[in-house]
Parts: structure tokens; sequence; C-alpha cells
């Protein structure tokens, strides 16, 4: 049997008494809420699921006592049956960012670690540098890391993409771009346009790798 899910048990905890009593936990990661099937992770992109259900993600966060984030997504009806909970969920005064329909929050919570990701390595390095550690930062072996998880966002967001019928990326970057600026609140499928504009940066930045490949020493073994 599958323990119970961290983020699970983390949202519960932040729900008052009488509001956590409302709630049945159910599995490895799901709670009933008001007839409401609450996902408290990813779920798997593609995947179909009948009316009547939410996704919840949470954003790990590197400061301790931090709130994470709250990631939604699910259908408009559902998301708005649940604003008061969403409310309790997110924490006291705390925003949360809904994402798009099911599927959208896993996505915004792999692109956000992976992001985190890319960084952490050079941040860590860095940190022991600063704190008098004897450390020398391997940049070779860093870029090359970041390359690879950067192929792995960029497969992520072309899969995503796929899902819900865009093949080919838009020609048209600018535009693109302005819907990026609208205020994620604002929009109705933010995870869209989050994996468009990845995977069109990261589409953009492959004749810089060629010629960064180009001149990296060839590894011997």
């Amino acid at each position: 049997m599958l323990a119970p899910s961290h983020d699970r048990d983390t949202l519960l905890h932040r729900l008052p008494a009488e509001q956590a009593a409302l709630c049945t936990p159910q599995g490895h990661d799901l709670i009933i809420w008001q007839d409401i099937t609450l996902h408290c992770g990813p779920l798997p992109l593609g995947a179909s699921y009948p009316a009547g259900h939410i996704e919840l993600c949470l954003l790990w966060q590197p400061l301790p006592h931090t709130p994470a984030a709250l990631l939604v997504a699910g259908e408009p009806t559902e998301y708005q049956q649940c604003q008061t909970l969403l409310q309790m969920l997110a924490g006291s005064g705390q925003p949360w960012l809904y994402c798009g329909p099911l599927g959208a929050a896993g996505l915004c919570k792999r692109v956000f670690d992976s992001l985190f990701y890319l960084t952490g390595p050079a941040l860590a390095q860095h940190t022991s540098q600063m704190q008098g550690a004897a450390v020398q930062i391997d940049w070779l072996s860093l870029v090359r890391q970041q390359q690879q998880l950067a192929d792995k966002l960029a497969a992520l967001c072309r899969h995503y993409l796929a899902q819900h019928g865009i093949v080919q990326l838009p020609q048209d970057v600018e535009s693109v771009l302005d819907s990026f600026r609208q205020p994620p609140q604002q929009q109705t499928h933010y995870a869209l346009t989050l994996a468009t504009l990845l995977a069109l940066a990261l589409e953009l930045g492959q004749p810089a790798r060629k010629l960064f490949d180009s001149l990296l020493p060839t590894a011997h073994t």
C-alpha cells in the first residue's frame, strides 16, 4: 500500500479543524470535498477524467518556513466551486495560480522545478566558495547538465502542446510574448502559454548550442 502523499498531508494541515473534517482522504493522494475529487500531485499528461476533478500541486520552496505556492487545474465549473476551499489551502494571505484544465498544474510544477534545478548546481557551488570552501566550479559539467535538462524540458513542453492540438510552434513570437505578459490570474490556460514560450525559447537557442557543442573537447573513456 502506498504511503499518504506528503502534499496531501501538507494541504490538509492548512485547513481549520471544522473544514478538515469535511474532507475525506482517499487512496494515496486524493481528497474528496463536496463530491469533487482533489488530486494532490501532478496528473499524467493526457489522462482523461470525468467531471468533478481538480489537480493541486505544491511548489517546493528552498527556504524553510516559507508557504509553498499552490497551483490549481481543472474545469472552470469545479474551479469556481472550490474557491473557498482553495483560499484556505493556499494559506493565510497567499494567492494561488489557476493553470488551466487538468494536467496544467502538473506541467507548471514540472517546468518551475526544472528551471530551479537549471541554476541549482551553480548556485550550490557558488555558495560553497562564498563560505570559504576550496571548490573549483566545473563549468563544463554544469553546462552539460543544463543542456540535458533543457532537452527534457523542451520535450515536456512539446508533449503538452501536442496534447492540446499544437504541433507547429507559432511564427509570431511577439504575440506569444504579449500573451505571457498578461497577468497569470487573467489567463484561462496559463500552462499552454508557458509551454509555448519555453518551447520557442529553447528552439531559438539551438544554433548557439550547436556552436558551443563544437567547441567542447571530446570526452575520452
